[in-house]
């Protein structure tokens, strides 16, 4: 299955039959089955389409997603198909009882420990040529996973307000170790400020990469949330808000560094301090968004081992909303973060 990505002005979409026909200028591009695509993204602006198109992609209930500039998703088409009530009854329940808590901690324990894996990776390539970088990386790296240890010792008996602010106070505070030690790995290859998020609007190469490979990363969580029926908006580290999906932004968490960060820090050795031209007003350019949709999916398809099963990084993200949905529902005593080894 294929994604197709569309990243240009005065492109149509279109149809013939059962195949999606891509045109700019009136001459034919890409010409595809249907039954051959798994999702679109329309990462660009000027892009028109027929409503035979949209129609076909609901009967092949592909999934349709629209990108800002900046790579964040503003919003999906989605085929109609029937609600699992019990299921999501059971979300929202878990978000007060204990199943909420747990989840809490697993969804930042998850985070921390792919952050200090990454670190301790980082640091184990540096540690004949930089030794002092490496010392560095690695100290951060256990800073980060002591913050664990700081979660696992919360009180269980908070409020789950209460209780979730203290855990995401943890993981923050694990975050701006990491993010210090990785700039100093950023910086080998260009300037980093600090880390900033979309809103901070960031005019530096690293963090509008890292801002555009998120926003991909959420399209992909969220259809993944969507096609095992969960609620995407109701979280349990995240906080719900009308404005963002608090469910994806959870799952998201375990994603991160495994997928957008070791992306970019792949860019940055390939293209060094060429990833300046990646960038223009803020943003990616056409071609910056062309490489960094390439390697995020080239990311996806690597195929990793996590629980004894070796699958697609795509894969792995679908196969924790089926665990997700099955802790919620009581028919599993656990649930395990997915995490990837250094």
């Amino acid at each position: 299955m294929k994604r197709l990505i569309i990243n240009d002005y005065g492109v149509f979409i279109g149809i013939k039959g059962d195949r999606v026909i891509v045109k700019k200028d009136s001459e034919k591009v890409v010409e595809i089955a249907a039954g051959n695509i798994s999702q679109v993204i329309i990462a660009s602006r000027g892009v028109s389409m027929s409503s035979a198109f949209l129609r076909l992609m609901l009967k092949h209930r592909v999934d349709f997603v629209l990108l800002s500039g900046f790579g964040a998703p503003l919003g999906r088409l989605i085929s109609r198909k029937g609600g699992a009530i019990e299921l999501r009854k059971n979300q929202i329940q878990a978000q007060n009882d204990e199943r909420g808590k747990y989840l809490t901690k697993q969804f930042a324990k998850g985070k921390l420990v792919n952050q200090s894996n990454l670190l301790k990776s980082l640091a184990k390539n540096r540690r004949s040529t930089k030794p002092e970088l490496a010392s560095k990386l690695e100290e951060a790296s256990r800073v980060v996973l002591g913050f664990i240890n700081t979660i696992e010792q919360m009180d269980v008996n908070l409020p789950a307000d209460r209780f979730r602010a203290e855990v995401m106070s943890a993981e923050a505070r694990g975050a701006d170790s990491y993010w210090e030690a990785i700039g100093l790995v950023f910086n080998e290859y260009v300037e980093f400020p600090r880390r900033m998020k979309r809103f901070d609007m960031p005019k530096d190469p690293v963090n509008i990469l890292l801002n555009y490979g998120y926003g991909l990363l959420a399209s992909d969580v969220w259809m993944a949330v969507e096609h095992s029926s969960l609620e995407p908006y109701a979280g349990f580290l995240h906080k719900d808000s009308p404005r963002r999906p608090a469910l994806v932004m959870d799952l998201m968490e375990e994603f991160r560094q495994p997928i957008v960060d070791r992306i970019v820090l792949r860019l940055l050795s390939s293209f060094k301090e060429k990833v300046t031209g990646f960038v223009e007003d803020g943003r990616l350019t056409q071609e910056g968004r062309r490489i960094m949709i390439q390697e995020f999916s080239k990311r996806m398809d690597e195929k990793v081992t996590f629980m004894n099963r070796v699958l697609p990084l795509e894969a792995h993200i679908y196969i924790q909303t089926r665990r997700l949905s099955e802790f919620l529902m009581r028919r599993a005593s656990s649930y395990t973060p997915y995490t990837e080894r250094w």
